[in-house]
């Protein structure tokens, strides 16, 4: 089979959707055979910096760049179906929502990561929201496989669109193999970010779904109380203004310095942000996945998320888990956390272990699978 997998999302500063394309892509160039050929859809320079291709001579980047996301779309609409019929490309895997509306004899695979702006669509613009709640229901429509990043999602999917279950597939999304227990700290590293003593950590796009909010309101509660920084990772997304006037109002309180946003954090250094944590805090209103957690369980830090959507599948009974609107109950837990090493420990110890299921050769051999599913009917078109 030829495979062209749409990776025009990466960019040098990646969220949620482009680390999953950098893992699939590199999961793949791990675990699959010579068999069928792979087309990498990407800026040939980022795919460079991104991925390892050595000798697979079954890889291939098609270099497309676009100057908008509004060029994009339209690419990805009209546009892309055409340059892949050239190629005799059989099946193309859309991994963040956006198809083709024309097929032209393709197979098509999309990934559904979550359903947020159909379940909170207050959280979003309202262009994202008329964007999704328009197209969404169109490019299931349209999908020949849909791929859910968990559980969770695949039974919103059910909910929400006319689909046979069948035609879902629920493949966990996986992490980078160096996000792992042994990497070493980087005290230096973290020093320049004004970051000089015991910390506890959020990574994770400034917006409202992630509820940092309650993070800040919690800690505000606790802070006299333990000495450790409140360290915020990520880079602003829609509504985080709320979030910063929050922020400025209470500078006042002595939190200045103790309340440290450090804006977009990239690769290698990010993992070092984990390894160096005390607690991870991350009490998600909704995830279709949620890999920060597993993140951090991998460099064995002890998690606190949300008994919500897919996060109880990913931490399983490894990390503690809250109502995310119990902001006093986060209190409670992030205090009694930091007060109980031994509890820290075990913590750790049964984080690592969980983290250990979400392989990145998991991954990729589930999303191969997807592909197999439509081989003979992808043949019928070479």
């Amino acid at each position: 089979m030829k495979i062209a997998i749409d990776a025009t999302l990466l960019r040098k500063e990646n969220t949620g959707t482009g680390f999953y394309i950098i893992n699939l892509v590199n999961g793949l160039l791990k675990t699959s055979d010579d068999k069928d050929s792979f087309y990498i859809i990407a800026d040939k320079e980022l795919a460079g910096i991104f991925f390892d291709f050595n000798d697979r001579k079954n890889f291939y980047v098609l270099d497309k760049k676009f100057n908008n996301r509004i060029q994009r779309v339209l690419w990805q609409f009209f546009i892309l179906p055409f340059e892949l019929k050239k190629k005799n490309i059989n099946i193309l895997h859309s991994p963040n929502y956006v198809t083709p509306l024309i097929k032209m004899g393709l197979k098509i695979v999309v990934t559904i990561h979550d359903l947020t702006f159909f379940i909170f669509p207050e959280k979003f613009t309202i262009t994202k929201r008329l964007f999704f709640k328009f197209f969404i229901p169109m490019f299931i429509k349209k999908a020949d496989k849909v791929i859910a990043v968990s559980e969770n999602t695949r039974k919103d999917i059910l909910r929400y669109f006319k689909i046979k279950k069948e035609n879902i597939v629920v493949t966990y999304e996986s992490i980078p193999e160096y996000y792992n227990c042994d990497i070493q700290p980087e005290r230096n590293l973290l020093s320049k970010y004004g970051i000089d003593k015991e910390y506890m950590l959020f990574v994770g796009m400034i917006e409202p779904r992630k509820n940092i909010m309650s993070i800040l309101k919690a800690y505000r509660k606790i802070e006299k109380e333990i000495n450790a920084d409140l360290v915020i990772v990520g880079k602003k997304g829609w509504y985080y203004k709320e979030i910063e006037q929050y922020f400025e109002n209470i500078k006042s309180e002595g939190l200045k310095n103790k309340i440290i946003f450090t804006g977009y954090v990239a690769e290698p250094e990010l993992k070092y942000f984990y390894k160096n944590a005390l607690i991870f805090i991350y009490p998600s209103i909704y995830e279709g996945f949620g890999l920060p957690p597993l993140q951090s369980m991998a460099c064995g830090v002890p998690v606190i998320t949300s008994d919500t959507s897919s996060l109880p599948e990913v931490v399983g009974d490894s990390a503690i888990k809250i109502d995310p609107e119990n902001e006093d109950r986060l209190a409670d837990e992030i205090k009694k956390l930091y007060f109980d090493p031994l509890k820290r420990k075990e913590m750790s110890e049964k984080g690592i272990k969980q983290a250990e299921k979400f392989s990145l050769k998991n991954f990729a051999i589930k999303t191969l699978e997807a592909y197999k599913t439509m081989r003979s009917s992808a043949k019928q078109n070479i």
